[in-house]
């Protein structure tokens, strides 16, 4: 028994680890400024090496954009999750409201507050975008499923995917941009509605 627990407990402690060293970083980066706060600031605070921290990371911008990973993860299952007869915009659309509300409504003043780093650092948002790419890939697999399609070989689920995630960061990037008094959702929605209106169009 013990043997089978174990790679379990240490992907337990890995997910700690990771967790620790993001939560870490970000408190200093909102004490101090991300440019101003040094990688190795981050790994001093967390006691970790550098041959730790790259274990997990691949960068200083990665704990910017760590969330992501998750948004990956809550995407995909919020596609997989709206009802069988749903046309395919709207099945997004309601895939990214939920995606969005699960990963801020905890926490949205941080949530606020990594965004606004994004969106002034050049290397961060560089990153972002490559990781944003990662995730449309991700979610064009069950939304090929729920249209019965190829998602190598048919292009409508891989351009709807993309579609959606750049609404998804259009939205936020508009949110930030206005100061984030708005809500990031009913934007959402307005993005939603303006691909539909050039989706009718004849």
């Amino acid at each position: 028994m013990a043997e089978g627990q174990a790679p379990g407990l240490r992907e337990r402690k890995k997910e700690r680890t990771r967790a620790q060293i993001i939560e870490t970083a970000i408190d200093l980066f909102l004490k101090n400024g991300y440019e101003q706060t040094t990688l190795d600031e981050v790994l001093g605070a967390v006691e970790i090496s550098r041959r730790t921290f790259f274990r997990y990371f691949e960068s200083k911008e990665d704990l910017l954009i760590a969330w992501m990973d998750q948004l990956i993860e809550v995407a995909c299952e919020a596609v997989r999750a709206r009802p069988p007869g749903e046309p395919p915009l709207v099945a997004l659309r309601s895939a990214i409201r939920d995606t969005l509300g699960r990963l801020y409504a905890g926490n949205l003043p941080r949530f606020v507050a990594v965004q606004r780093f994004v969106a002034r650092t050049p290397a961060v948002r560089a990153r972002q975008s490559e990781r944003l790419g990662h995730c449309a890939e991700a979610i064009c697999e069950p939304l090929a499923a729920r249209m019965n399609l190829d998602p190598q070989r048919d292009l409508a689920p891989r351009v709807l995917a993309n579609c959606a995630i750049a609404i998804m960061n259009c939205a936020i990037d508009a949110w930030i941009a206005r100061g984030a008094a708005e809500d990031l959702i009913a934007l959402v929605d307005e993005g939603f509605r303006a691909l539909a209106r050039e989706h009718e169009r004849p």
